[in-house]
C-alpha cells in the first residue's frame, strides 16, 4: 500500500515529562521523554517501516511530493511535525526567517568545519504551530513597556529602582541591559525575586495552568542563576485549551512552559537561546533576528475543509495542522501528509488494499491519492497546503 507507517525519533531532553509520550507509543524508561519528531530533517529522520530512512524515501519516489511540491520544494519535505511533553520551562528562544537562516547558515560555513560551535543548524526559516493535547502553559512575545514597568516596580521594588527603571527606556535595551548587568547586580534582582515570590499569596497553578508567579517559580528553582527567571513578568502568558492552538513566527521570543501537544513547524532546527538555559547563547545574533515590539497573542482559528477535516489556520504557507474525529473520510487530490493517531485506531481503504494504525502510531501518505479513511477516536495530520 502507499501510505506507509512510519517510526519518529524519540528526544530526550531533561525538560521532558516521563509519561505522556510512552502512554501514546510504549516505550517507558523513567526517564523524559520530552519530543517525538516526525520528518526528514537530519537531526531525527523518521524511519519508514521496510523502507529505510523517510527522507530517502521521499527523495527515491517523487509520487509522495507530488510534481508540483517536488519542484517547490526541490525533493524535500518542507514541514516538521512533533509531539512535546514539557514538564518543565523551555528555553526562551526565538527563530529566524527564510532570508536571517539563509544568511546564518552560509556566514557559519567555516566555524561547521572547524568544529566551533554556530547558531544555525540548516539555511530554513522556523515558523510553527502548537496544539494543546492537555492544557498547556507557555510564553509567547513581549508586553507593552509600561505594563512591565508596573510589575518590575511590584515583584522587585528595589531593584526597579536601583537599577530596572533607567534600564526600561524601552524593550530592546531592557531586554540586551538584563544579559549585561553584572553578576553581583544579576544575583541581588534574583534574590529579590526569592523573596517577593516567596512571600506572595498568589498560587503557582488557577487550577489547569500556571500562574505568572508560578512560572516564575518553576524558572528558579530550574535556573536559580538566570536572569530569564524576570521574563514572565516581561512576556505575554499564554494559556491553551485543549484543542486549541497557537501560531509562533520567526522572531518572537518564546518558551514552552508545561503540558503536552502536537508542534508543526517547518523542517528547521535554528533556535536561538535568550536564557532559561545552560546552553550556548549568540545574544547579538539573537538581537539581529528578534523582534522587540509588544505582541497581542492570537490563536490558531479553524475551519472544515471540503473532506469534513479540521484545518487549523497556520502561520506559514509550507505547512498546516488537521484534526479528524471520529467518522468516514473520502480523501482525493490531497497534498503530502503525516498523520499520528492519539486516541483509538485509523483504517485506511485504497485500491482494494487497507491499512490499520493504532494508538501511537503514525504514517506517511502520497500526494494525490484517493483513499477512505475510517476514524475511531482522533487523529492529527499535518500536510503541505496547496499552493
Amino acid at each position: 500500500m502507499e501510505i506507509k507507517k512510519i517510526k519518529g525519533v524519540v528526544k530526550d531532553y531533561a525538560w521532558g515529562n516521563t509519561d505522556f509520550i510512552p502512554s501514546l507509543i510504549g516505550g517507558a524508561t523513567g526517564a523524559p521523554q520530552a519530543e517525538l519528531w516526525l520528518g526528514t530533517h537530519p537531526s531525527g529522520d523518521a524511519d519508514v517501516s521496510g523502507d529505510g530512512k523517510l527522507s530517502a524515501l521521499i527523495r527515491d519516489d517523487k509520487s509522495y511530493l507530488g510534481d508540483k511540491d517536488w519542484q517547490r520544494y526541490g525533493g524535500r519535505l518542507p514541514l516538521l511535525m512533533k509531539v512535546l511533553a514539557i514538564a518543565k520551562p523551555l528555553s526562551l528562544q526565538c527563530h529566524p526567517n527564510k532570508a536571517q537562516a539563509e544568511a546564518g547558515w552560509k556566514r557559519e560555513a567555516e566555524d561547521r568545519k572547524s568544529g566551533l560551535a554556530v547558531s544555525y543548524q540548516d539555511d530554513n526559516e522556523k515558523c510553527e504551530m502548537i496544539l494543546a493535547l492537555s492544557p498547556i502553559t507557555a510564553m509567547c512575545g513581549f508586553r507593552d513597556i509600561e505594563v512591565m514597568k508596573a510589575d518590575l516596580a511590584a515583584i522587585v521594588p528595589s531593584a526597579f529602582g536601583r537599577t530596572l527603571r533607567a534600564l526600561a527606556t524601552d524593550i530592546e535595551n531592557l531586554f540586551m541591559s538584563l544579559f549585561g548587568l553584572a553578576e553581583e547586580e544579576k544575583a541581588a534582582i534574583l534574590a529579590e525575586l526569592k523573596a517577593s515570590l516567596s512571600s506572595s499569596s498568589e498560587p503557582s497553578w488557577d487550577g489547569l495552568f500556571l500562574t505568572r508567579c508560578g512560572i516564575s517559580r518553576e524558572c528558579l528553582e530550574q535556573y536559580p542563576d538566570d536572569i530569564g527567571c524576570l521574563f514572565p513578568f516581561l512576556m505575554n502568558v499564554v494559556h491553551l485549551q485543549i484543542g486549541e492552538a497557537m501560531p509562533i513566527v520567526p522572531g518572537t521570543l518564546h518558551a514552552y512552559v508545561f503540558g503536552n501537544g502536537i508542534e508543526v513547524m517547518n523542517d528547521s532546527d535554528n533556535v536561538l537561546r535568550g536564557g532559561l538555559t545552560k546552553k550556548r547563547m549568540d545574544l547579538p545574533e539573537l538581537r539581529s533576528i528578534m523582534k522587540f515590539s509588544p505582541l497581542t497573542v492570537a490563536k490558531c482559528t479553524s475551519s472544515k475543509d471540503g473532506f469534513g477535516r479540521t484545518v487549523f489556520s497556520s502561520p506559514s504557507p509550507d505547512f498546516r495542522l488537521l484534526a479528524v474525529k471520529s467518522g468516514t473520510y473520502e480523501i482525493k487530490e490531497d497534498p503530502i501528509s503525516i498523520i499520528l493517531v492519539t486516541e483509538g485506531c485509523i483504517r485506511f481503504s485504497s485500491k482494494g488494499e487497507s491499512l490499520m494504525l493504532e494508538k501511537g502510531e503514525a504514517a506517511i501518505i502520497p500526494a494525490g491519492l484517493e483513499y477512505t479513511m475510517t476514524v475511531r477516536g482522533e487523529a492529527y495530520a499535518s500536510e503541505v497546503p496547496d499552493a
